[in-house]
């Protein structure tokens, strides 16, 4: 040990004298560390959950950006590489990959997918999510099946997550019939045009924002739907995550 790093060590343990330090601290032997390079980060989770079958998958791609570049308020045409690299992901993460492909929504280089089973006494539900920073698959089933009511939206999910510490919100929502285009506006102010295709409408944007209302195009003409953010999600739908006795949509 040379004289610098005696001296050092020498003052540090008086500097945690002097704030009244843990004993933890002041055995604690302070000499020069090596360089560490830690590994990058992966997280992969399952979560289950009330209305029948709920899970989810999520994991991080390495090198995502922290910014959500290439993201636009409308939808985009996804191209045949990026359609192609997110039926990969996703028909090998959905938890019932045999579910017909029901709507995609691209918007630049980020892609959700959404699958969903034939009605019955119940109906299952995939979703799918695939961009440059990060990945998502989940699922769940309704008991009994939801039927929107005509020219309405019945929201299944205004969530917001987060992707290196930058956040995000997603919305799914089932369309009543004669629902041919939606236009949402969050409770920050953004307005954000969704996919609208066989009966589903979804959308996804930077920030912490939640729906707060839809204008939806009817045959009858344009109406507005409001949604009072956390009832719809979580009380009001009720939901794989609580809610309503006998599942249905829902929120966390």
């Amino acid at each position: 040990m040379t004289e610098l790093e005696h001296d050092l060590r020498t003052w540090m343990h008086e500097r945690a004298a002097r704030v009244h330090a843990s004993p933890e601290i002041l055995q604690t032997d302070y000499r020069p560390r090596n360089r560490v390079r830690w590994p990058r980060l992966a997280i992969g989770g399952g979560v289950a959950a009330v209305a029948g079958t709920a899970t989810a998958v999520l994991s991080l791609a390495v090198g995502g950006s922290t910014a959500f570049a290439g993201w636009s308020s409308q939808p985009t045409m996804a191209s045949p590489a990026q359609l192609q690299a997110a039926n990969s992901y996703c028909s090998a993460n959905i938890p019932n990959p045999n579910l017909a492909q029901q709507a995609i929504d691209a918007r630049g280089p980020y892609t959700i997918m959404v699958y969903a089973g034939p009605a019955t006494s119940t109906q299952t539900y995939n979703f799918c999510t695939v961009g440059p920073g990060f990945r998502n698959a989940s699922g769940w089933t309704s008991y009994p099946p939801v039927t929107p009511a005509a020219g309405q939206l019945f929201l299944w999910s205004d969530h917001t997550s987060m992707d290196h510490g930058q956040p995000y919100g997603s919305m799914i929502a089932q369309a009543g019939s004669g629902v041919t285009g939606a236009h949402l506006t969050l409770t920050d102010g953004t307005v954000v045009t969704a996919t609208v295709q066989n009966g589903w409408v979804i959308a996804w944007w930077p920030g912490d924002g939640h729906v707060a209302s839809a204008r939806l195009t009817t045959p009858t003409g344009t109406q507005t739907q409001t949604f009072n953010y956390p009832c719809d999600i979580h009380n009001c739908n009720g939901g794989p995550h609580g809610g309503a006795k006998g599942g249905g949509p829902g929120g966390g």
